[in-house]
């Protein structure tokens, strides 16, 4: 049974549930965020298909405080700011937050593919009293919290620390307080200027309510503390978090024994790698959530995300990934056509669409039409109807027309050079031919000259020209590509030629022959 059709057989007898997911607004999201989100959106998918109620919500992380520097910010303007909370720095458009301007290039891409959460802000969930009752119920429990990190997390915090950190009255700084008391109904807390290294206090010390959007509490507190707040059942993590002694099992420790809350059912899913690094928004690691939901089909992109939330994703938009990814997906596809044989493969299709049912019609593969939109006088749909061997609907038309725009985008971005080519409008100047290549190309010419140009017909004039010279596979199809595209390799040779004018082929072998 597929993943989250398993989640829902779960939960059926649970009553209504609620799904939520999260990200800190600390710089552009990166693609591995979208991992989180379009997993917990299958589920949203997997719960409706089943008629189960639900809700699902997504917070942003905007209370938290800005400890790195995306590289792509100005230090010189924004160093000063490090150490207060996202929500509270000015971005370069008047009016709009740091985290405000970061979020919003996220529920844009969010868009993109598909994902329709809840948006909740967690400045919002502080400010507006929700998780006062979280916060008192932290502070009273201190100590038990303490052991929780020292048992569970292998965390030493000392006997003084509390969960808790204010916002600065003075400097506005969160990142750099310390709560060192708490009387029921006030905190003391100073702002210490080496407390970390990536931010420097004021000195300021105070007494102050932790209520009401004055602090917040540490990111293991906080997380149940959403939960019981908002009502939360279902809920994954990354690796990281997921591991034992990690943030998840900290957290599941603390809403047993704290807050008194049932954790949320687990998706603890791998992790997302770029050349097998994990990415960071913050840092600068990683594509850009958006331009990579743009470079692909939004269910592309939902499939590879979903199929498989315990497999780690290698993903290089630079080698052959996308093509792969195309091709896998149409696999998918055809188990969907029938079910009855590969039922996993079939939801995979189905929980990938952004809206409605998958196009089931017919399509190229996407590596093939990326070597045709290359070619010269070729008519892709033309190529198409014959390969299908039938004519195309209006829907497979858009179909086709939609993976040539992705193809196109691939090629001049992300393309490995051997998927690209041009015809050379010359003959290569460095062109070095054995004589069995020159003999095979003459011979190729006298039966071209009379062959009725066309792809199949060339591809097997090409084939029985080999076996009868006896020459090399591999001599023969770089003689090939070298004198056309000033490369040893390149797509198929039959259709390639049968693209180009008889006559140039003809000349351009009469001259390299020479």
């Amino acid at each position: 049974m597929f993943w989250a059709d398993q989640l829902a057989e779960d939960v059926k007898d649970k009553g209504f549930q609620w799904i939520d997911d999260g990200w800190t607004a600390s710089g552009y999201a990166h693609i591995g965020s979208l991992r989180g989100l379009i997993i917990h959106d299958a589920v949203k998918k997997a719960l409706d298909a089943h008629k189960i109620k639900s809700n699902y919500t997504f917070i942003i992380d905007d209370f938290d405080p800005m400890d790195g520097l995306p590289i792509y910010l100005d230090a010189e303007k924004y160093l000063p700011y490090m150490g207060m909370p996202m929500r509270s720095i000015p971005s370069e458009i008047e009016g709009k937050s740091l985290a405000d301007f970061f979020a919003e290039n996220f529920i844009e891409t969010m868009k993109i593919v598909g994902a329709k959460p809840e948006m909740i802000s967690a400045y919002e969930l502080y400010t507006s009293g929700k998780m006062d009752k979280a916060i008192k119920l932290a502070l009273d429990n201190a100590e038990k919290i303490r052991d929780i990190y020292k048992k569970i997390g292998r965390s030493d915090k000392g006997h003084d620390w509390y969960p808790f950190n204010p916002v600065c009255p003075k400097c506005g700084k969160i990142g750099t307080t310390k709560t060192i008391g708490w009387d029921g109904k006030e905190v003391t807390f100073v702002c210490e200027p080496e407390m970390v290294d990536w931010a420097t206090g004021c000195s300021y010390k105070e007494k102050i309510s932790p209520f009401g959007g004055n602090g917040k509490l540490p990111y293991k507190v906080e997380w149940p503390a959403k939960w019981m707040t908002i009502g939360v059942t279902i809920e994954g993590e990354g690796k990281d978090h997921s591991a034992a002694t990690g943030t998840r099992d900290v957290g599941n420790h603390i809403a047993k024994e704290i807050f008194n809350y049932k954790p949320p059912y687990d998706i603890p899913y791998e992790f997302f790698l770029l050349d097998g690094k994990k990415m960071s928004g913050s840092k600068g690691l990683g594509a850009n959530a958006r331009d990579i939901a743009e470079l692909l089909p939004p269910e592309i992109t939902r499939f590879m995300m979903i199929r498989n939330p315990k497999r780690a994703i290698e993903f290089n938009p630079s080698g052959v990934t996308i093509p792969n990814l195309f091709d896998e997906y149409d696999k998918a596809i055809l188990a969907y056509n029938d079910p009855q044989t590969h039922t996993d493969l079939a939801k995979v299709a189905e929980y990938s669409q952004k809206e409605g049912k998958p196009f089931t019609g017919f399509r190229p593969r996407f590596i093939k039409l990326a070597y045709s939109i290359q070619l010269p006088r070729v008519d892709v749909y033309k190529e198409a109807e014959d390969e299908k061997g039938s004519p195309l609907d209006d829907s497979e038309r858009n179909e086709i027309k939609r993976r040539i725009a992705y193809a196109e985008k691939w090629l001049t971005n992300f393309a490995p050079e051997q998927f690209k080519f041009e015809v050379s409008e010359i003959i290569p100047q460095n062109l070095s031919l054995s004589s069995e290549q020159k003999n095979f190309l003459g011979d190729l010419a006298d039966k071209f000259s009379e062959c009725g140009w066309e792809g199949q017909e060339i591809h097997e004039i090409i084939h029985s020209t080999k076996k009868i010279t006896n020459i090399n596979p591999k001599d023969a199809f770089s003689a090939i590509y070298f004198i056309f595209l000033g490369k040893d390799f390149g797509p198929q040779a039959g259709w390639f030629l049968s693209s180009l004018e008889r006559d140039f082929v003809l000349n351009r072998i009469s001259e390299a022959i020479k």
